[in-house]
């Protein structure tokens, strides 16, 4: 049996601001924008071969005291990317907040860096001459 990656799902209070942050600054695509799916806004967001689901906070929805902003388990995501500094000015040029400026302590001695995209998610880009 084989796995492959295929999507984050992230719930965030403003589906909207999420969805336009990753087009603005990384040049995603949004495939699809749902004001009302289910009860609250959801939209798929494509960068590269990455799939991100974006939905909104569903009206019965309330936090909890593991996890008071419905935030649970989820760390942050990463992008590979051939040269982490380059990408980095790229993304500063495009009005992104860099968290980590670019270091050497990945796994295996990568090259990181890290992004704070909206709702305070932290989106990490490790050095991978493969990722494209």
């Amino acid at each position: 049996m084989e796995f492959g990656f295929d999507h984050i799902h992230y719930v965030c209070k403003d589906v909207k601001a999420f969805a336009d942050y990753f087009r603005n600054v990384f040049d995603a695509e949004i495939v699809r924008y749902d004001e009302d799916f289910k009860g609250s806004p959801n939209a798929a967001i494509q960068i590269g071969r990455l799939m991100i689901f974006a939905r909104g906070v569903r009206p019965e929805e309330t936090p909890d005291s593991v996890g008071p902003e419905l935030v649970q388990g989820l760390d942050h995501f990463g992008f590979g990317v051939p040269d982490v500094e380059a990408a980095v000015e790229w993304l500063r040029e495009k009005g992104a907040e860099i968290m980590v400026e670019p270091v050497r302590r990945g796994i295996g001695g990568r090259m990181i860096a890290y992004v704070r995209g909206p709702g305070n998610i932290r989106i990490e880009l490790c050095e991978n001459p493969a990722a494209l």
